[in-house]
């Protein structure tokens, strides 16, 4: 009895052996069809050029420029540890609409390539000729979506992606954020939105502010939350600037509203909160009025927008304040202690904005002809308790 238990104890242990080795070789397999086939020589060489790169604050006398040939030799790389790393390639149509989708309003220069586009979150003086120069520095935080691959990445450091040994050997990482980018934007991965909120901010404001990418409110929250306290910290006060998200101009001039971040001041305002459309509400008068202490520089919205494009801007702001005001003053008045809208104290000043308004179809926004109406019979009561002709 005890030669059968020896002997099944012994067939058990072969078995789990062969098991083993079975496995082990599976994995070999596996890493061997993971195996690149790079250049040692050439990324060895790249990484030595790249060293003697402009980057932040180090500025090196005849300094290597990068060009297509960075970006291009790190697409395998992190192509392959996306996948690794829980990352699913989508569909080229899909991607392409997310990318497109993503870009649709923005207020800088893309430019299409054979393998990827390049999204230009720099705008220098914005004109071709320096944007292309600067296209693969380090220091940019340009954006590539690769083609085919389907992915974003911003361009990096070869030395921070592949270490190569002695033997000439290597090993590939990828930074965490480039992980978790993608999986969001393009896995819809909320537990990687996480993430970003905390750790890649920057990132994140960029969608918004250079990328107009104002579908998440979870981002416009953080956003407006953090630039409304910057803007507070200034003396005078410059709340106000928050408007320069809401309204802007892309690359051909054209007038933009970001309209999840106007969606998310109408949500957000309630009788103890009017931080947001107070700032909104002197925003206004820098359309009509001198931006006597230089505040938006070259976003100056008195000469950024014409007449057509502040009386829309007037109405949007007009459409959630107007009936904050009528709900929340009386509930709060010291909080809400302005003593008329800014659509009130504009068409005062200026009343030729009611025919644009009106004109304009009220702008398509479904309350204006009564927000409208209500502010002129307020006027009028106005004036007439004043003693004044209409």
């Amino acid at each position: 009895m005890k030669k059968h238990v020896l002997l099944l104890l012994c067939f058990f242990t072969f078995f789990l052996s062969c098991k083993d080795k079975v496995n082990d070789e599976k994995i070999v397999d596996i890493q061997k069809k993971d195996t690149l086939n790079i250049d040692v020589a050439e990324i060895k060489n790249l990484i030595k050029l790249q060293k003697n790169a402009n980057y932040i604050d180090y500025r090196p006398d005849n300094p290597y420029l990068p060009s297509e040939k960075d970006l291009l030799i790190l697409i395998p790389f992190v192509e392959q540890e996306l996948k690794r790393q829980g990352f699913k390639t989508i569909s080229n149509e899909e991607f392409e609409k997310k990318i497109n989708s993503l870009i649709k309003d923005t207020k800088i220069k893309i430019k299409n390539h054979d393998s990827f586009t390049t999204i230009f979150t720099n705008d220098f003086d914005k004109k071709d000729q320096s944007l292309d120069e600067y296209e693969f520095e380090f220091d940019t935080d340009n954006q590539f979506a690769i083609k085919k691959y389907n992915f974003l990445i911003p361009i990096l450091f070869l030395q921070d992606i592949i270490k190569i040994k002695k033997d000439n050997s290597y090993s590939i990482t990828i930074p965490h954020y480039v992980v978790t980018r993608n999986k969001y934007l393009f896995n819809n991965s909320k537990g990687d939105l996480d993430w970003l909120l905390v750790n890649d901010q920057d990132f994140l404001k960029n969608l918004v502010i250079y990328l107009g990418y104002d579908r998440e409110p979870r981002i416009n929250k953080m956003v407006l939350e953090e630039y409304y306290k910057t803007f507070s910290g200034f003396r005078p006060i410059e709340n106000e600037k928050i408007g320069t998200f809401l309204f802007t101009k892309g690359w051909e001039n054209n007038f933009q509203v970001r309209q999840g971040l106007v969606e998310y001041i109408k949500n957000n305002t309630t009788v103890n909160d009017n931080r947001f459309i107070y700032a909104l509400h002197d925003y206004t008068f820098h359309l009509y009025d001198k931006d006597l202490d230089g505040i938006y520089g070259t976003n100056n919205p008195l000469k950024m927008f014409n007449p057509v494009e502040k009386a829309h801007i007037v109405s949007i702001i007009a459409s959630i304040e107007v009936p904050a005001i009528a709900k929340y003053k009386p509930q709060n008045p010291q909080l809400w202690n302005y003593a008329g809208s800014a659509l009130y104290n504009i068409l005062v000043e200026h009343p030729e904005l009611e025919d644009i308004i009106v004109k304009h179809n009220y702008f398509g926004i479904k309350n204006m002809k009564q927000v409208l109406e209500d502010t002129i019979d307020e006027i009028d009561v106005d004036k007439i308790k004043r003693g004044e002709d209409f």
